[in-house]
């Protein structure tokens, strides 16, 4: 009876050793990581996401106590040196870093691997994209196809450190049931060699045996390889220097030679080499990696990043020039408010057909070159516009000396220009942020007409010359990447009109004014767009009724005939513009 209960003991014993050495087994195959803290939008959402599903494979080290740790060591900047050395210290096999960026409605997610034993970036980023501001379906199935695998074939980088507390789970009852096996194990040691044959003491160290060998082979294959990656670089170097110096032939020879030599010591190398070609995740990326395959993700990476701030640098809120240069095309109708009995009124002016005419609108912003908000101020801007009609004649009916009714054409000029103050505010961030402003504009605008007929009688059609302050309001509104849509209203604060309010005219008159404008861009080109807008704008005057002007003279009684004028334009503008 006693004999039969020592015998199951020690298989007991024998069965919670294998059991313990099972569960290291496991343990030793969860990688330690940390997930460093991730930049751009809602990066902190994607940092929770991306630690939820590493934990299911891995141990995840807290980013907490890595930044501590780094602080100790005065390491925080990531760079190789400083990844390795905090690394080694709270034995981590590997780091992750991460970059958020947003462009319109998705998030793009850059991951990048380092190794904890070396610091060294292995292979090239993860790069996936998400709908919101979390891992989705997609990106976690991206995430678990490049990142988790290449985790799982990291280095171990247990050995040394300072003794900090493991997060890997460990089986339940700690150090304290272990010692107490081994205890168990030693004290029963000669009886278990007896019943069973072999004790499960000396199956643990066998197996513990075997495991340090394939860590001492597998060591000594990367080294190995080391050696292979440090010879070749060797070889490179030596080819690209022979052939800078013309010796192209020494160089063919000196390379056929050492491959020679190193036939033989290639030979013990060669499983070694095919187990790495067979796990190309086990790869550590070298300088030259970095420098070579990695360039070019980092070369694309750089390149989306410098479209995205392109992006942002043209956009409304941040641009510093705004030019544009085209055709503009107007109307005018200009109409008298009168008696119905007036025996003469005076005569309206109207355009059939736009005229057109050589634009420009230029808004400089001097303190957005940098493009880089400093408050208010980087909104204060100065706007130019010049707008000449090109050719235009008026005609009028009059009669000759035969009484007939014949056509004259009268030479005709029209042009505007302004310049003016500008203040604009952006309600919100990003390039596609709505942006609302205000201008202060001093303005010159003009429409004359020959005075007189070739029979020498007067045309009757009052020249103006407007001088004009212009307090407006406009918002610019960004809908989609390429299209943005713009809106002014103007008041027309009018100091003088010019031969119209002549006295020998229609004398004093009280003018107010307003202008509407209204359009939209389109980019065609990084820094290139085009833009079409139309314009209404309205003069209005209300005659005083002077007795010596037309407002009273144009028939036999002194009373006033003429109560108001209306002068009115109406076009727009289509042209190509430039932004930076």
């Amino acid at each position: 009876m006693s004999s039969r209960s020592s015998i199951s003991i020690n298989k007991a014993l024998a069965v919670l050793a294998l059991l313990f050495l099972w569960v290291g087994t496991a343990d030793a195959g969860r990688k330690r990581v940390c997930v460093l803290d991730f930049e751009g939008p809602n990066a902190d959402k994607f940092h929770e996401d991306l630690v939820k599903l590493l934990k299911k494979n891995h141990t995840v080290v807290s980013v907490d106590k890595w930044n501590k740790k780094a602080e100790e060591l005065d390491a925080g900047k990531v760079t190789e040196k400083n990844v390795k050395k905090v690394a080694k210290k709270l034995k981590v096999d590997g780091v992750i870093t991460g970059k958020i960026e947003k462009r319109r409605d998705e998030y793009i997610i850059r991951l990048k691997l380092r190794s904890g034993t070396t610091g060294e970036i292995l292979g090239n980023s993860v790069q996936t994209k998400a709908d919101g501001p979390r891992l989705d379906g997609q990106a976690q199935r991206d995430i678990k196809e490049e990142l988790v695998g290449a985790i799982d074939e990291l280095e171990s980088n247990r050995e040394g450190g300072d003794d900090e507390e493991e997060e890997t789970p460990k089986a339940k009852g700690g150090d304290e049931e272990d010692s107490s096996h081994k205890s168990g194990f030693s004290r029963k040691k000669d009886k278990d060699e007896e019943s069973d044959g072999e004790s499960a003491t000396a199956k643990v160290e066998k197996a513990a045996e075997e495991k340090r060998k394939k860590e001492e082979e597998k060591k000594a294959e990367e080294e190995a390889k080391k050696e292979e990656d440090k010879k070749k670089k060797e070889e490179d170097k030596k080819k690209k220097k022979d052939k800078e110096e013309g010796d192209e032939e020494k160089a063919a020879l000196s390379t056929k030679k050492d491959k020679e030599e190193d036939d033989e010591e290639e030979k013990p190398k060669h499983r070694a080499k095919k187990d790495d070609e067979e796990k190309p995740h086990k790869k550590k990326a070298s300088k030259d990696d970095e420098n070579g395959e990695n360039g070019d993700e980092e070369g694309v990476e750089e390149s989306a990043e410098a479209e995205t701030d392109h992006e942002l640098n043209v956009s409304p809120s941040r641009r510093a020039i705004d030019a544009a240069l085209g055709l503009s095309f107007t109307a005018r109708h200009l109409a008298f408010k009168y008696a119905s009995d007036l025996g003469k009124p005076p005569p309206a002016y109207k355009q059939a057909v736009p005229v057109p005419g050589a634009y420009i609108d230029m808004t400089f912003y001097p303190l957005s070159f940098n493009h880089k908000p400093s408050g208010i101020v980087s909104g204060l801007g100065l706007e130019i516009l010049y707008d000449q009609v090109i050719k235009i004649n008026s005609e009028k009916k009059y009669p000759d000396q035969m009484g007939n009714l014949v056509t004259a054409d009268l030479s005709t000029k029209e042009s505007r220009w302004g310049v003016g103050a500008v203040l604009r505010y952006p309600l919100g961030e990003g390039p596609r942020a709505i942006v609302v402003g205000g201008k202060l504009s001093y303005a010159k605008q003009q429409f004359t007409v020959a005075q007189t007929l070739p029979n020498n009688d007067p045309t009757d059609i009052p020249n103006v010359s407007y001088t004009i302050l212009s307090p407006a309001a406009f918002i610019q509104a960004p809908v989609i990447p390429k299209v943005t849509l713009n809106a002014q209203l103007a008041f027309l604060a009018v100091t003088n009109t010019g031969d119209i309010q002549d006295p020998k005219q229609y004398g004093a008159a009280t003018v107010t004014g307003f202008q509407i404008n209204a359009g939209g861009d389109y980019m065609i080109m990084k820094s290139v767009f085009v833009r079409a807008e139309i314009r209404y704008q309205s003069f209005g005057f209300t005659f005083k009724g002077d007795p010596m002007s037309m407002t009273n003279t144009r028939d036999t009684d002194p009373e006033q005939d003429v109560q108001g004028a209306k002068d009115t334009y109406f076009g727009g503008a289509a042209t190509i513009g430039y932004l930076y």
